[in-house]
């Protein structure tokens, strides 16, 4: 059982004809229960979540992105083999109601920061494991679950979203990742046809050593019949110090191509973006699309084994200045109003106790800051000038 509640306020606007302050609580309450190790090889996971927004001053509490009353986010039953057709390597095969996470979260992701989370209703295939194996292969076809505030949620009968997933860790300082993902949906919503490819390589962080990461994703199909092609890359190189408190700084790079016709930039499809672009929740300020960021850093720095501090700062633009700053309903098609977004800043401390009434509970408090740039000054329909403060302290409860 995990329960969490979160207060988040910001003090100025940075979306299309809006101004002044927004603040919420939400509150997301989880309930897993799971059966293995008794039935084998049949194991059974269930989980059952609730997520509220009891302060709203926007009306979020009447949207699907953060709400949805008591509802069923896991529901499957597995068949798992430890030496799958002689193999000698384990074996899994899921049938259900799913929650998929694939590499860092950048296209499919599960519970994170935010308030939505994606489910599917589908079975996936697991061959191996990129954990505790040198190599794993994912295969799955679903049907993404529309996500509702108070009555059930159900899988479109008309969208698909299959694919699969091979990985590697045969070499510490180049593990691998490849990948292909299909989604196909049907006229009652955004009519996308996209096929998803890309890699990911990577070195997992090592005290005084360098570490690393590349990921590369292409995009072609349709959306709504007008053709797409698009591409999104992330790049990041670290160094873990050999200090009495762990510390490790990395340079960070993203960029996500746009265009002025927005059903062409670049589609996240089910990602998380809370580890590179900033607090989500009601902030949420940049969307890995349209977007040029070469220049950010972050630093996490853990003074104890129970907690954490993470400062970063990263400077945005548009890919194209024609294009939509994507979520914030802003764009100058004429792109007279440049590229320049500005720069955010991001500070937050993980506390997790361990110790006495408070053993089982993990604190957050964070800050956050969008010191807005000229894009600002030009763009129709601006909502201002004003610096973005954006503040949130969270508690979160497991047991």
């Amino acid at each position: 059982v995990e329960h969490r509640t979160r207060y988040e306020t910001f003090n100025h606007s940075f979306t299309r004809g809006t101004a002044g302050s927004n603040q919420q609580v939400h509150q997301r309450t989880r309930v897993l229960l799971g059966i293995k190790d008794i039935w084998d090889p049949l194991r059974f996971t269930l989980e059952v979540a609730d997520f509220r927004a009891p302060v709203a001053d926007r009306g979020q509490n009447h949207e699907p992105t953060f709400v949805n009353h008591l509802d069923i986010f896991q529901l499957h039953v597995d068949l798992v083999s430890q030496n799958f057709l002689g193999t000698g390597s384990p074996g899994k095969l899921e049938v259900g109601r799913l929650i998929m996470d694939f590499g860092k979260g950048r296209l499919v992701a599960g519970h994170r920061f935010g308030s939505f989370t994606p489910t599917f209703d589908g079975v996936q295939f697991t061959l191996g494991s990129e954990k505790d194996h040198s190599w794993g292969l994912r295969a799955f076809v679903t049907r993404p679950v529309q996500r509702h505030t108070v009555s059930p949620d159900w899988a479109s009968p008309i969208s698909y979203f299959s694919g699969a997933a091979i990985s590697s860790r045969h070499l510490p300082w180049a593990n691998g990742e490849l990948y292909f993902f299909q989604l196909n949906e049907g006229g009652n919503l955004q009519k996308r046809d996209l096929s998803t490819m890309g890699f990911r390589v990577f070195a997992q962080p090592v005290q005084e050593q360098l570490d690393y990461e590349i990921e590369s994703i292409y995009q072609v199909g349709e959306v709504g019949f007008t053709h797409h092609f698009a591409h999104r890359h992330h790049g990041e190189v670290g160094y873990s110090f050999g200090t009495l408190w762990p510390w490790q700084l990395t340079y960070l790079f993203d960029y996500a191509s746009g265009d002025p016709d927005p059903k062409k930039n670049f589609d996240f499809l089910f990602a998380k973006r809370r580890a590179e672009y900033g607090p989500t929740g009601i902030l949420g300020v940049i969307f890995p699309s349209n977007i040029l960021s070469p220049v950010g850093f972050r630093s996490m720095l853990q003074p104890t084994p129970t907690l954490k501090l993470m400062v970063s700062h990263r400077t945005f633009w548009l890919a194209d200045g024609r294009g939509s700053f994507v979520g914030s309903g802003l764009q100058d098609p004429t792109g007279r109003s440049g590229t320049f977004l500005g720069n955010l800043f991001d500070t937050s401390v993980t506390w997790g106790p361990q110790v006495g009434y408070f053993r089982h509970t993990v604190f957050e408090v964070g800050f956050a800051r969008f010191f807005k740039g000229s894009y600002f000054d030009r763009v129709p329909q601006s909502p201002g000038t004003a610096d973005v403060n954006y503040v949130y302290t969270m508690a979160t409860l497991t047991f």
